[in-house]
C-alpha cells in the first residue's frame, strides 16, 4: 500500500501543473521524489515540506500582509493490505506566516494548525482527550515561534497604561480526524486555504480521480474500525472509560 501512495503522490504534481496557483506544489513534490523512493527501501518515514497557497480570507489582526503558506507532513507505517488503520502514523503540520506593518516598522506574525497521530505511551494515558487522528491549533512549532524574546502580547510588552489585547489560543479541542497520506493532505489544506483554485482542480478528472483514491485508501480502513466499539472508543479519543 504505501508504494501505491507514493505513486500517486508523484502523480499529483501533473495536474497542480495545470493550475498557476499549485505550480510551486507541484515542483516541491518533483523535488521529493528521490527521498519518498528512499524511505520506502529503507522502512523509514515519508516527511518533507512543501509551499501552500495562502489563505485567502478571515485573516487576523486586519491589515496583515500575508509572506506565504506551507505544509510539512510526516507519514509512516508497516501498512499492508492486511493492515488496519492503528498501523498508520500521520502527522501534518500547516504554517501561515504575515507581517502586520505598525509605526516605525512591522510585526511577524505565524498561524499553525495540525493533523497528528497520538503516539501510544506506556504508564499514563494522557489527561485530556486525545483521538488517535486529531485536529488541533498550534503545536510544536507555534511553541517554538512564540518562545522567542519579543513575542506580544507577551512578558516583553511594556505597559503604556492602555487596556492591550490580544487573541488567547488553547491546545484544545482536539477534534476526531480521519488520517490522511501526503496527497490528501494537500488537497485538504488547498480547500481551506483557498477555495477558488481548489474547485479550480477539483474540476479536472485527474486531479479528482486522484484524490478520491487516495481518501478511500485510508479512510475505508478507518470506517471498519469505527464499526468495533473498542476501536471506536480510540479512535474517537475516549481513553479513559
Amino acid at each position: 500500500m504505501l508504494d501505491s501512495i507514493i505513486e500517486d503522490f508523484i502523480e499529483l504534481q501533473y495536474p497542480l501543473r495545470r493550475v498557476p496557483e499549485t505550480e510551486m506544489i507541484a515542483n516541491a513534490i518533483a523535488g521529493l521524489h528521490g527521498s519518498f523512493q528512499g524511505a520506502f527501501r529503507n522502512g523509514k518515514m515519508l516527511s518533507g515540506i512543501l509551499p501552500m497557497v495562502p489563505p485567502r480570507q478571515g485573516i487576523h489582526p486586519p491589515k496583515t500582509e500575508l509572506i506565504d503558506a506551507s505544509v510539512s507532513f510526516r507519514f509512516g507505517s508497516s501498512i499492508t493490505k492486511d493492515s488496519k488503520i492503528e498501523d498508520v502514523f500521520s502527522e501534518i503540520q500547516v504554517c501561515v506566516r504575515g507581517k502586520l506593518p505598525i509605526d516605525g516598522g512591522f510585526a511577524i506574525l505565524e498561524d499553525h494548525w495540525r493533523i497528528d497521530t497520538q503516539i501510544k505511551q506506556d504508564g499514563n494515558p494522557p489527561k485530556e482527550s486525545h483521538p488517535l487522528f486529531h485536529f488541533q491549533r498550534g503545536g510544536h512549532a507555534q511553541d517554538a515561534f512564540a518562545g522567542v524574546p519579543g513575542f506580544a502580547p507577551g512578558p516583553d510588552l511594556k505597559n503604556a497604561g492602555l487596556e492591550w489585547r490580544g487573541l488567547m489560543q488553547n491546545p484544545g479541542p482536539r477534534i476526531p480526524v480521519v488520517p490522511m497520506c501526503p496527497s490528501a493532505a494537500i488537497n485538504f489544506a488547498l480547500a481551506q486555504h483557498d477555495g477558488a483554485v481548489w474547485r479550480k482542480l477539483m474540476n479536472d478528472p485527474d486531479y479528482f480521480n486522484l484524490i478520491e483514491r487516495c481518501q478511500n485508501r485510508l479512510w475505508t480502513l478507518y470506517a471498519d474500525a469505527l464499526l468495533d466499539d473498542k476501536r471506536r472508543r480510540m479512535l474517537l479519543g475516549h481513553f479513559l472509560h
